[in-house]
């Protein structure tokens, strides 16, 4: 179980459902999957994606990874 909270200019917003992947890795990879249509909604309400990123963590709630929004639209 992997959880993808979202931390918004120092706020986080924290996941309570999470979703259930086979890695980390597979865990990585989605969280980078969403962050462009994140980054559409936040555009759709007059926000930017600077200073967002996401936070994945696993079930005991051990720090994953922290994936910066702007990492992964920067990339072609």
């Amino acid at each position: 179980m992997f959880f993808f909270d979202v931390c918004a200019r120092g706020r986080l917003e924290t996941d309570e459902t999470g979703l259930e992947l086979a890695s980390a890795e597979a865990a990585y990879l989605e969280a980078c999957a969403a962050i462009p249509g994140l980054t559409a909604e936040l555009l759709r309400a007059g926000d930017q994606a600077v200073g967002y990123s996401f936070v994945v963590t696993n079930e005991a709630g051990r720090v994953l990874y922290e994936i910066p929004f702007h990492e992964i639209l920067g990339r072609s």
